[in-house]
């Protein structure tokens, strides 16, 4: 993941080179001078996968004896954005949802198959950092937290970890836009560090006696929505326009 990351931030930077030496400009994603309200709704349904650990400085495990196997869960998504004022300076909106997810995995232990199923309602909230391609497309960069409490699971045996997590993830999404309201960004998101259960700092969770990086795969489609008339939102204008109507209603005092 590490190695494709770098490789489309060359990309983007190569991209970026290239327009500025042509001289064009892209449009906006979205115009922030009150055409549209600053906040809304979005939604993410995807899949989840335990990617196992067998790298042993990372700590994982490289028993011939234990064969550890991810499986495919369900994710589903809801939440609110909100775009901060004239668009951000590095991080440019934050969001916060709830969701479902199902992180399932298996593990042979000299010929003794374990399974584990188990169901999670998540409370996320992401930072998000975009960086415009096109006119429509873009890279987007987010770091969050989550907070994930087990609803039940169907294991056997049971796994002896924690029932509440807390977790630092990062997430890389390409987002493309569909039209002038209609967003949907295909991201991957995994932990960087765990505060609950703590493991020395790991990102992997332990489970039986595998370690397992839970990995998301979601598509957001996040709506923009135009001001319902109760609404007052910001209309952003640059410093000299806003210092010249600061001294018309000055001498119109």
């Amino acid at each position: 993941m590490t190695r494709t990351l770098i490789t489309l931030i060359l990309l983007c930077s190569i991209k970026m080179s290239f327009s500025q030496f042509y001289g064009r400009k892209n449009q906006p994603l979205m115009d922030l001078n009150g055409t549209y309200s600053m906040n809304g709704w979005f939604f993410s349904p995807g899949l989840t996968y335990m990617l196992p650990n067998k790298i042993k400085w990372l700590g994982g495990q490289e028993n011939p004896d234990i064969n550890p196997r991810g499986r495919i869960g369900l994710y589903l998504e809801l939440g609110r954005y909100h775009i901060f004022p004239e668009g951000g300076a590095f991080f440019n909106y934050m969001d916060y949802s709830i969701a479902f997810k199902r992180l399932s995995g298996s593990e042979i232990d000299r010929g003794n198959k374990k399974i584990f199923r188990q169901n999670y309602l998540t409370g996320n909230f992401n930072i998000n950092n975009i960086i415009q391609l096109s006119d429509r497309t873009f890279l987007q960069n987010s770091l969050g937290v989550n907070l994930d409490f087990r609803l039940w699971q169907r294991s056997s045996p049971e796994p002896t970890n924690k029932k509440l997590l807390f977790s630092l993830h990062y997430k890389f999404g390409f987002g493309l836009k569909l039209n002038e309201t209609l967003f949907i960004i295909p991201s991957i998101e995994t932990p960087i560090l765990n505060f609950r259960e703590w493991d020395k700092g790991r990102s992997t969770y332990q489970l039986y006696n595998s370690r397992y990086r839970p990995l998301i795969f979601s598509f957001r489609f996040l709506w923009l929505r135009r001001p319902s008339k109760g609404d007052c939102p910001p209309v952003y204008v640059n410093p000299g326009d806003k210092a010249k109507q600061d001294q018309y209603f000055m001498d119109q005092q």
